[in-house]
C-alpha cells in the first residue's frame, strides 16, 4: 500500500507537540520538588542534570559556569552527571583563549547543536583535548541565561556515533537550561539572605557579632542550659579609659584599638564562644558549659593580655587595660538581669582602681 507523504509530514509536528508536553511535564515535575540550596552545585543541580540525560539519551550532561558572567575568562564545570557525592579538589576549567569559537557562541547565547562535534567549527577545537579520549562525538550545549547575559552552558554529550538532533531535543535543551537558570537564581538568592543576615548580626568594625546576636543567641543557650542543667558564664569587658584613646589617637586611632582587641577575644576562646562587641568599648564573651570558677581563668588570661597588646597606629604605641566583669548566667532570669549583674562587676573594677576583674555577686 502506498504511503502517504503528506499524510506522514504531517503527523511530525504532534510527534514533537507531544514529546515537547512530556519534556514539560517531567522538568515542572522537578522543579516543584524542594531542594536544599545551601549545599554545593553538584547537589542541588544533580535531580535536573539526571532527568535531563534520561530524557535526551545522552552519555554525559554537565553544567558550566562563567567566572564572570560580564566579562568571561574561564567556564567552570559545577555539576555533572558522571560525578557522585562531594566533589574535592579544583573543579575542571576551560579558558577562553584555548577555545575561542566555543566561548564566542556560548557568549552570544548561541544553542550549538553539533551533530558532529569533531567537525563543528564551534566545537572543534575540543577534538583531540576531550572528544577522542572520552569518545564523544555529538554535542549539544545551550547557554544559561540570567538578567539577559549568558552565565554559563548546559552541556549534553553522545558518544560513539555523529548525531543529528532533533528539534524537540534543542528545545528540550534550552528548557533544561531554563530549569538550571532557575534553580541558579534560588541559590543566589539564598546567598544574598545569608549576606544579608550575617551583616544584621554583624559588627562592622570588628567582624563579632553584635548586640542583636548576643540577645538571639543568649535565650537559645539559656534554654539548653536549662534542660541539661549546665553552667553557662559570661563576661563583660570595658575597655579602660577609652574617651582618652580617642582624644588623643583620634576615633581612627580608637577604632584600630577595638579591632585589634576583638581580635584578641577571638584568639582566647573556644568555637562554641560566642564573643560580640555590645556597644561602644563594651564587649560580651558568653561561654556556654562554663562554670564560673573557669570564666574567672579566661578573664583573667584577657586582661593579661590585653595589657601586653601594643596596637601600632601612625608611628606610635597604643597601649591599654580592661576592666572585667564576670557573672553566673542565671538561666531561670531574664538575660538583662545576668547583663545587669556582669555591668554592676564592671563598675567595681573600675572604681577599685581600673585594669580588674570583679565577679558579680
Amino acid at each position: 500500500m502506498a504511503v502517504d507523504v503528506k499524510e506522514y509530514e504531517g503527523d511530525m509536528p504532534n510527534n514533537r507537540h507531544n514529546e515537547l508536553t512530556h519534556v514539560t511535564q517531567r522538568l515542572r515535575r522537578v522543579l516543584s520538588k524542594e531542594v536544599d540550596v545551601s549545599v554545593g552545585h553538584q547537589q542541588f543541580l544533580s535531580d535536573i542534570l539526571f532527568e535531563a540525560k534520561a530524557l535526551l539519551n545522552v552519555s554525559r550532561v554537565s553544567v558550566w559556569l562563567f567566572d564572570e558572567a560580564a566579562a568571561p575568562g574561564k567556564l567552570i564545570n559545577f555539576a555533572n552527571t558522571d560525578w557522585s557525592g562531594l566533589i574535592t579538589g579544583p573543579l575542571p576549567e576551560l579558558k577562553v583563549q584555548d577555545y575561542p569559537n566555543y566561548f564566542r557562541a556560548i557568549i552570544n547565547g548561541e544553542t550549538i547543536s553539533a551533530s558532529n562535534a569533531m567537525t563543528d567549527s564551534r566545537t572543534s577545537e575540543f577534538t583531540e583535548g576531550y572528544l577522542v579520549p572520552q569518545q564523544i562525538s555529538a554535542l549539544l550545549d545551550t547557554a544559561i541565561f540570567q538578567n539577559g547575559l549568558a552565565i554559563g552552558v548546559v552541556c549534553c554529550e553522545g558518544r560513539f556515533e555523529p548525531r543529528d538532533w532533533l528539534q524537540w531535543e534543542v528545545v528540550a535543551a534550552e528548557l533544561i537550561a531554563d530549569c538550571c537558570s532557575r534553580r541558579l537564581l534560588v541559590h543566589e538568592l539564598w546567598q544574598m539572605q545569608q549576606r544579608l543576615t550575617e551583616m544584621a548580626f554583624q559588627d562592622v568594625l570588628t567582624g563579632l557579632k553584635n548586640r542583636r546576636y548576643l540577645m538571639d543567641y543568649a535565650r537559645s543557650e539559656m534554654s539548653r542550659h536549662q534542660r541539661a542543667d549546665r553552667p553557662l558564664s559570661l563576661l563583660m569587658i570595658d575597655l579602660d579609659r577609652f574617651k582618652s584613646i580617642n582624644d588623643k589617637y583620634g576615633h581612627d586611632g580608637g577604632d584600630e584599638v577595638l579591632k585589634q582587641f576583638a581580635s584578641c577575644c577571638n584568639t582566647l576562646v573556644r568555637t562554641e564562644d560566642c564573643v560580640c562587641r555590645f556597644g561602644g568599648e563594651e564587649f560580651i564573651i558568653l561561654l556556654p558549659e562554663t562554670e564560673v570558677s573557669l570564666a574567672m581563668n579566661v578573664a583573667q588570661r584577657l586582661k593579661e593580655k590585653a595589657a601586653a597588646l601594643a596596637v601600632d597606629y601612625e608611628d606610635e604605641v597604643i597601649h591599654f587595660t580592661v576592666s572585667i566583669g564576670v557573672a553566673s548566667v542565671n538561666v531561670n532570669m531574664p538575660f538583662s538581669q545576668s547583663l545587669k549583674a556582669a555591668d554592676q562587676a564592671v563598675y567595681q573594677a573600675k572604681a577599685a582602681g581600673r585594669d580588674q576583674i570583679k565577679l558579680a555577686l
